[in-house]
Order: C-alpha cells, then structure tokens, then sequence
C-alpha cells in the first residue's frame, strides 16, 4: 500500500493544478529542458521516483495529483497513513495565480499530517517567480508566509514551515530542493563541520559536496550561501560533464556513456491516485540515458580561474558525488597542501558513510563527533 514501510526517506510533491510541480521533479530529477515542461499533462495519478544515485543521496519523491476541496477532511485517515510514512512535504504554489485555495488546502493537509506526523517538516516552495522583480519575489514570499502563519495559528498548529522562491529557469529551484534533502541526511552536521575544518586549513571561501547527477548540493560550510557563487560552482559541473563526455574514457560499446543509477532510477505509478490505494503492479519505469563520467574520470579534477581572482576547484569524492570550493590562487599554488587534505577529507566522508566499517576501525558512526576527522585535517597553510 501507499502507507507501507520504505527503508528510505519519503519526499510528498504536492500543489494544485498547474502549479508547477511535475515540472520541479522532471528538470531536476530527470534531466528536461524547462522549455519542454510547456507540454506536461496534469498530474493524474501518483508518480514515484526512486532516488539512488549513491550512499549518499537515496530518498523517494511521490508526486500526488491535485487534492480535492474536501480530500483531507473526509478522508482525513487514509492521507494520515500517507503523512506517517514521510519525511518531508513539499507544497508548490503558482505565485502567478490566485494562490488563496492553494494555502487553505495545504492547511487542511497540514492539520492531518500534524497529528500523523509530529516529525514531518514542511517546505513551500513559491514558484514561476521568475518573471518578478526582485521587490515583487519577497513580497509576495512575505505574502505567502504571513498566510499561512494567520491559518496555522488559526488551527493552533505547530509545524516546522521554510519558504522558497523557486523557479525552474534558475538555480533557485536546486537550492531549495537541496536545503529539502539536507534535512534528510543524519550525517549533515557532521559533513559541515568537516567542511570548515577543510577551508580552515586550506584557507578557502566556500565549499559545496554536490551530488553529480542532480545537481543538489547535500552539504556546504557553515557560512552562507551566496547564489551567484552556487551557480557558478554548479556551472562547474556541466563543464566537467560536458569535457568528460567529449574526452572521456569510453565504455567497451565506445559509446563514451556510463550506464548509472541515475537520479532517477525509477519512476512509477502508485496506481489508483485516491490516499491510500495499493501501488499498481505494472508501474511504469522511465529509462535515463546515464552520465558519462566513468570510472577514470572520478580520479579527475577541474580548476577555473575567474576573473575577481578566485579559483573554482572541483574534486571528485567517489562515482557520483563531487567537491567543489572556492579559494584563492595563492592557496591552489601549494598543491601538496590542497591534495593532502583533500584526501582526508574524502576518507573521512567515505567512513561517516559506511558506518559498519567505521565501527570497526573504532571510528565515529554517522551523527556523532567528527573530532576525529577534523584531526586529520592537519596540514594548513603557511
């Protein structure tokens, strides 16, 4: 059934019609041009997507079709299973049109989901913001945020709520589906503060670990995140993707691919689209063509110099997972340096990660103290 047990994290992409949802799931997930999501038909029936790109990012997106008038009310217990299973909620909201039934629906789910799930955070994301001015984006955010507060409060309601302004012809979109899948991960804190353990003894700017196939950053340092910075290190990744595809080792068909658990290693119907129905049994899995990064490339590295006198510097942590930070090119010089703590850093990743091998070599297990791993951070700039 749709309440069943999943050894993975669950994701609920909801919203109303046309709000925008299904193309969210398929720019990121799947790879589609946003022009082409023009042509998407309307959610129908549920549609689940299996993350597994790696041990680092596994998780379901369960894309529900528009909910009833009355849905959560009269069949209040079917969607609390639903709300029980999951992890996060994600509510879309078209800022272009009258998004009034949109936020009282969601505060109709958000009255189940409360008592199912005490520990379900909530994220909205309020998107096709891209044609607004910068003053008009925050005002409507605002807008957005202080309704659903006054319906929260009105319904004595004490949920976790983020929100974003997304758009899918931008970088903001993988942002906020990031800070989403961060809040999924047990190994977070520890990731960032191995991060600023990392640019501490590199004397580096900024540092993302970005996962290669989505484009969703699992974790940065603990100081803020500047957007034009994200998309040029998020640039970095389609010119690595790029070069590799053109240069490249290639696979024994010399087709230069790589056959990958995409981002997407399975979409499927959850057939029946009513809360709670049993998934179907032939459920539809979409085909990705894979990524051509193989298994050499993983040993590559990229450098960009830019123009403010930063360097871009993008490492690969295993097959599907990268470093990306920014530094100065004064530090980049002493390449001993950056290499040896760059090798720390991925072994203590590999061990936060592979917790039955972590405990046997007496190490930390994922989300305790990450002392041990900052110590080998050890070499630091002169």
């Amino acid at each position: 059934t749709m309440a069943s047990a999943s050894p993975k994290p669950r994701i609920l992409l909801m919203g109303m019609r046309r709000s925008g949802k299904t193309s969210i799931q398929k720019v990121v997930f799947h790879k589609m041009s946003p022009h082409e999501t023009l042509f998407l038909e309307s959610t129908t029936k549920i549609i689940k997507t299996d993350i597994s790109n790696s041990a680092f990012l596994q998780f379901e997106v369960w894309d529900f079709p528009p909910p009833g008038p009355t849905e959560f009310t009269e069949q209040a217990s079917k969607w609390a299973s639903v709300f029980a299973a999951c992890s996060a909620l994600v509510w879309v909201i078209d800022v272009q049109d009258d998004y009034s039934e949109s936020i009282s629906r969601l505060q109709a789910a958000l009255v189940v989901a409360a008592h199912a799930n005490p520990h379900l955070t909530a994220e909205v994301f309020v998107h096709k913001s891209d044609s607004f001015s910068e003053d008009q984006k925050f005002e409507a955010q605002r807008d957005v945020h202080e309704q659903l507060a006054q319906e929260m409060a009105n319904s004595r309601l004490n949920v976790p709520l983020r929100v974003f302004l997304t758009s899918i012809y931008d970088q903001s979109v993988f942002e906020a589906l990031s800070k989403v899948v961060q809040k999924l991960l047990p190994q977070l804190p520890t990731l960032q503060n191995l991060m600023d353990a990392l640019l501490a003894k590199c004397a580096g700017e900024k540092a993302f670990l970005f996962d290669l196939v989505s484009k969703l950053y699992l974790a940065t340092d603990s100081s803020p995140v500047d957007m034009q910075l994200y998309e040029l290190c998020s640039d970095v990744i389609d010119v690595v993707i790029d070069v590799s595809y053109i240069y490249g080792p290639r696979e024994a068909n010399g087709s230069g691919m790589v056959t990958m658990p995409a981002s997407v290693s399975g979409a499927k119907d959850a057939a029946g689209g009513a809360a709670g129905a049993p998934a179907g049994d032939g459920a539809e899995a979409e085909e990705w063509s894979g990524m051509p990064l193989a298994d050499a490339a993983a040993q590559s590295s990229a450098v960009i110099r830019l123009s403010t006198g930063s360097v871009l510097h993008l490492r690969h942590v295993n097959r599907y997972t990268a470093l990306v930070t920014i530094m100065s090119d004064r530090t980049l010089a002493k390449q001993g340096l950056v290499e040896l703590n760059f090798q720390h850093f991925k072994e203590a990743v590999r061990l936060l990660f592979e917790p039955a091998q972590a405990g046997a070599q007496g190490e930390m297990t994922p989300g305790g103290s990450s002392a041990h791993q900052q110590q080998q951070l050890g070499a630091t700039e002169s």
